[in-house]
């Protein structure tokens, strides 16, 4: 019949398009935000519930580090990195005038891939650090600070740092893309593991735990390069939400 030929290409087609469509909108900023936003509402609400004055955790490093920008200038509220981070991406999305139409099947897409991700980051902590640590505290606030963590960290360390080296070295000191993007890389993963210890974190230094922080910001530096903020952070919650399943006596 006439088109039968045809149709295992146009379907091949059809397969390529859908997947490159894919490909560009989870990296457009209005889904980011829409990834994101129930993160970032669950950890406010839970927050509120929880502390009405905020989570006093010194493993908030991003968290902290937003908060205290915002106080030298002026601003106080433990909601207002919440703020930050969904009015930059609103904005973002503003000036790249991207279409403001959603596809439903990109989120769900999105989150499956995020948790995918995570699976060889877990692999890798369980491998670099062989014995874990048992969470001890409350299993609500362990999920706070899960969340938490993967969202202002990959704001900060991730949008934030790399998009800053990446402007200082390319585009100020005309650094060959090359090389300006493992620079980039291996700054921005270890400024993430040294925030993390003594005296910007909480955490003595340790050359194992630093390492597989230097390691997982490698790897989700990979991430947001290719698939985006949205992915990367749902990755690094997603990631922090099966170790502490794995690790709380809870679980």
């Amino acid at each position: 019949m006439p088109g039968t030929k045809g149709s295992p290409k146009k379907s091949a087609g059809s397969a390529s398009t859908a997947l490159g469509g894919y490909w560009a909108a989870t990296r457009q900023p209005f889904y980011c935000l829409l990834l994101l936003f129930p993160l970032v509402a669950t950890y406010e609400f839970g927050t509120l519930i929880i502390n009405p004055n905020g989570l006093p955790q010194p493993d908030l490093v991003a968290y902290g580090l937003i908060r205290g920008l915002l106080g030298w200038l002026g601003a106080s509220g433990f909601w207002l990195p919440g703020v930050v981070l969904l009015l930059t991406l609103l904005i973002w999305h503003l000036l790249s005038r991207y279409s403001w139409q959603i596809r439903g099947w990109v989120l769900p897409l999105m989150l499956a891939e995020s948790v995918a991700l995570a699976v060889p980051l877990f692999a890798l902590n369980q491998v670099m650090l062989t014995a874990g640590q048992t969470q001890n505290a409350d299993l609500a606030l362990q999920i706070m600070v899960a969340l938490g963590a993967g969202v202002y960290e990959e704001l900060v360390f991730r949008l934030y740092l790399i998009t800053g080296l990446t402007l200082l070295l390319v585009h100020l000191l005309r650094v060959p893309k090359r090389i300006s993007l493992w620079l980039v890389i291996g700054s921005a993963a270890a400024i993430f593991a040294l925030c993390h210890v003594q005296p910007v974190g909480a955490e003595p230094f340790a050359w194992q735990t630093f390492l597989m922080r230097l390691a997982a910001g490698v790897y989700l530096s990979l991430i947001f390069i290719a698939r985006g903020l949205g992915v990367a952070t749902g990755c690094h919650a997603a990631y922090n939400l099966i170790l502490l399943a794995v690790t709380s006596p809870l679980a």
